[in-house]
């Protein structure tokens, strides 16, 4: 007698659709869709791009990269700031990655204190190789309130970047990177050891900046490790709770400037700082960890002058803002970010830095000699930096509750 085939097929479908098969089914293709949608190799999944017919059209790996690396049109800009380091993981100063840490979670909790729209926007230079890259290695929490973008500099574009003292990182070529491509309404370059005080919050929620000036901020020497430590020196512990990032630069603001404070959203920064050869040291000295302008005022000294060094270069920044062409700059004398205590190590490193033995300040203050980028050069403006290599991942961070 024939076997009935139909059956036997029937019976295998059976099996197959049972409730165990259907549940491990729904389980993969979820995991897959998943990980299609939000693997970091998507670099802007939010980037949907049409055909003619208005059928969705799967981007192309340049397409992504160029929208990575839009900086919006320059009168409409997104976010309300754009925070803008330069860093690699070679463990500068021994415990970066804390303070690192430290720095990434006060910029999360100053986008969630605030309820700003801001950007995160970290040019990560000549990554060693042997170590993880700053994606793969730091807690980058998710927020509504901010976006991060990792800029990364290969190896590559940095061996034709010039260089004095073969240095690994260039911290002031790396910030007019930022400032090129930066989304924010106001840039504030800084560095990665800096967590942000209470009255910069305030002054984040009040939008306290104004178009047209350079703001500069208080702050200790950073070469001074005794304890007890100057007011804006800290030094959080490892692993530091929010609590402790909150509370540890500059507790004696949270009674202004807390947002329990009739001041919350009410700050006022107004005022010019008359910038001379006399207080220049006092007003821009470390000047490279907080230097906060609108986004087309950075463009008007046309960035740091990208001398291939270290030091210096933020100093000679305010000189040629100020005196070259005539930028309003407001020093704050109060604290808006506390600097995290370390070793001075660009101080072992003197062939790196930028000689600066023949500049006159007062011929700069007199308009006699100017120490600035060439138009449409800096930033990278005339390399190719996509045959280059360089790179661009943004994404919203982490899973939160």
């Amino acid at each position: 007698m024939p076997k009935d085939y139909s059956t036997s097929i029937a019976d295998i479908i059976r099996r197959f659709l049972s409730k165990r098969a259907l549940v491990y089914l729904v389980v993969i293709s979820l995991t897959l869709t998943l990980f299609y949608l939000y693997t970091p190799s998507r670099i802007a999944e939010t980037f949907d791009l049409y055909d003619a017919a208005n059928v969705p059209v799967q981007p192309t790996r340049r397409e992504l990269w160029n929208r990575c690396l839009d900086a919006a049109p320059l009168d409409k800009p997104v976010p309300y700031l754009s925070i803008v380091i330069v860093t690699r993981n070679d463990d500068y100063a021994g415990a970066q990655y804390h303070r690192l840490q430290n720095f990434i979670d006060s910029t999360y909790l100053l986008a969630e204190n605030t309820g700003e729209n801001i950007e995160l926007l970290i040019i990560e230079w000549n990554p060693p190789a042997d170590k993880r890259r700053i994606m793969d290695a730091y807690r980058f929490r998710r927020s509504e309130r901010i976006v991060y973008r990792i800029i990364t500099v290969p190896k590559e574009i940095h061996d034709v970047t010039p260089n004095i003292g073969n240095a690994p990182l260039h911290e002031f070529e790396g910030k007019n990177l930022g400032i090129r491509f930066a989304r924010g309404e106001f840039v504030l370059c800084t560095n990665q050891d800096d967590i942000w005080s209470p009255m910069f919050h305030n002054a984040v929620k009040s939008h306290a900046f104004k178009k047209d000036t350079i703001y500069l901020q208080h702050q200790d020497v950073h070469w001074v490790h005794d304890d007890p430590l100057l007011p804006s020196i800290v030094r959080l512990p490892v692993f530091a709770t929010d609590e402790i990032i909150i509370n540890s630069c500059m507790p004696s603001q949270l009674a202004r400037h807390s947002s329990r404070s009739s001041e919350w959203g009410r700050l006022t920064l107004s005022g010019r700082t008359n910038v001379t050869t006399g207080n220049i040291l006092k007003v821009a000295d470390q000047a490279g960890d907080f230097t906060l302008a609108h986004r087309l005022t950075w463009r008007v000294p046309r960035g740091y002058r990208e001398t291939g060094g270290v030091a210096w270069v933020d100093i000679e920044f305010i000189c040629t803002a100020a005196w070259t062409f005539g930028v309003p700059i407001l020093w704050v004398d109060d604290v808006l970010s506390c600097h995290q205590d370390h070793p001075n190590i660009w101080r072992n490193y003197p062939e790196q830095h930028t000689d600066n033995k023949n500049i006159n300040m007062a011929k700069i203050e007199n308009k006699e000699e100017k120490y600035v980028n060439e138009e449409g050069v800096w930033g990278m403006q005339r390399v190719d930096i996509w045959k280059m290599k360089l790179r661009c991942v943004e994404f919203k961070g982490g899973m939160t509750v």
